[in-house]
């Protein structure tokens, strides 16, 4: 009977021996990570907090008991030691992977720096004037006069319509203010809607209204010479300015 009350009390004051031999703040090392006494827990035995060897910090998954410490990896105990599960975070090594860092921004170059919009060119201004100078409907042709401050062109991207069907035009050679145009076939009199584009721009649009002033002098009857009708005159400005019905 003695004996069995005995053995309780020897199995209890070993447990005490046991827990007095883990003194809270004994140090434990193992690979990289430091790891404290941090008392005894009942149920689990002695804890130990392991210090991360990064940075020195002590970490929720560093909290690790003796039975857990016995024989863990000392890689395994690193990653333990470095890592908050309740964060969800990690620290890795930093010798395995360089902390993140923002993308370099590139320099602004002249043509993303503008965010303004490009803005179109300004429109063209006037070719012609609108008005004439002379014109002849038997001889099929008129002289426009151009504009002071014309427009520089490519003839290769001139086009003049009359009532929208392209006709030959040419400054004079005798006066560079006059645009001679010679009227479209088949025969053709006033009035006509005149266009005149550069490139792809309209920069003239009017009526030439000639009628009659346009019609030739009646010429005197001269068996000897050709139908004057056939007669193609010189496309050059006269003399005498004829009145603009405009």
């Amino acid at each position: 009977m003695y004996r069995n009350r005995v053995r309780p009390l020897l199995a209890l004051l070993l447990l005490v021996l046991a827990s007095l031999a883990c003194i809270p703040g004994t140090e434990r090392v193992i690979g990289e990570v430091t790891c404290v006494d941090d008392g005894y827990l009942f149920g689990s035995g002695t804890q130990y907090i392991c210090y991360c060897p990064t940075d020195g910090k002590a970490y929720r998954g560093g909290e690790l008991s003796s039975p857990t410490l016995r024989g863990i990896d000392p890689a395994r105990l690193k990653t333990l030691a470095c890592s908050d599960p309740f964060a969800q975070t990690f620290i890795q090594d930093p010798a395995l992977d360089l902390a993140p860092t923002e993308p370099p921004t590139e320099a602004p170059t002249e043509a993303s720096a503008s965010t303004e919009a490009p803005t179109d060119p300004a429109p063209l201004k006037p070719y012609l004037t609108g008005a004439f100078t002379a014109c002849d409907n038997t001889a099929g042709y008129v002289n426009f006069s151009i504009a002071e401050n014309a427009p520089a062109y490519d003839p290769a991207t001139f086009k003049v319509t009359f009532n929208g069907y392209p006709v030959n035009c040419a400054p004079a050679a005798n006066n560079p203010s006059v645009l001679t145009c010679n009227y479209p076939p088949p025969s053709y009199a006033p009035p006509a809607g005149v266009q005149v584009f550069i490139g792809e721009e309209l920069v003239n649009e009017f009526d030439f209204n000639g009628g009659a002033i346009c019609d030739s002098a009646p010429q005197p009857n001269n068996p000897g010479s050709e139908d004057p009708q056939l007669e193609q005159p010189a496309s050059t400005e006269p003399a005498a300015t004829e009145p603009s019905s405009d």
